[in-house]
């Protein structure tokens, strides 16, 4: 019989390995919102957005310290599973659940992991002013359902929705400003684009643009 300080290893391996399945769904979004602090022009916007979202799943804003980015992008092996440092087996399993509960939670994080270099460039144009960029991981949505950011110090709303629809898809809506507010929102990105694993996308607007990368885990 297998002593049980070995056996409750085994259950951690297991429940890993189970949960790796479960994160080949798991999309990593990377973006980044800029604004073009010189862009002049004459164009007059005659249109408001016309968007009803039927689901919206806002971003939590701060990082889960349970959620470990190695464990979502697949990056530990089993034997750093199994030379894990724990005291009950009822603690471990407490602890995964935990960890796949937060898996599928919106969390906000602020760092970027492959857009990052960009970060960088983008500081040294004096047109251009990084308003936010942050990142997250969601498993694809219906097309009606929304995951949604706002950032209250520059007044922009996000609404992003990632959806598969025979190819991979971005269903984006950013604004400056908010649904349902008094302001009539007139200027807007408003475009659903098919796009590629792994593939930066970029979403133009006169005053403003929106970069962006998701990546399957």
């Amino acid at each position: 019989m297998m002593p049980f300080k070995n056996s409750h290893k085994v259950l951690i391996f297991l429940s890993f390995f189970i949960g790796t399945i479960k994160a080949e769904d798991i999309y990593k979004v990377e973006l980044i919102i800029i604004k073009f602090n010189d862009v002049t022009t004459e164009e007059k916007f005659s249109k408001n957005i016309n968007f009803s979202p039927i689901v919206v799943n806002n971003l939590k804003e701060r990082d889960p310290i349970v959620v470990q980015e190695e464990f979502i992008d697949n990056n530990l092996i089993s034997t750093d599973i199994l030379d894990a440092s724990v005291t009950t087996a009822e603690k471990d399993i407490n602890n995964i659940n935990e960890i796949e509960k937060n898996i599928y939670e919106l969390y906000e994080y602020t760092n970027l992991e492959n857009l990052d270099f960009l970060i960088g460039r983008l500081k040294w144009r004096e047109n251009i002013e990084i308003l936010d960029s942050l990142s997250w991981y969601q498993p694809l949505k219906d097309q009606e359902e929304y995951t949604f950011h706002f950032d209250q110090e520059n007044n922009v709303s996000l609404y992003v929705n990632i959806y598969e629809s025979r190819y991979l898809h971005i269903n984006l809506k950013a604004f400056f400003g908010q649904l349902n507010s008094e302001n009539e929102i007139t200027e807007f990105i408003n475009e659903d684009r098919r796009v590629k694993n792994s593939e930066i996308s970029y979403f133009d607007h006169p005053s403003m643009g929106l970069i962006i990368r998701i990546d399957r885990t």
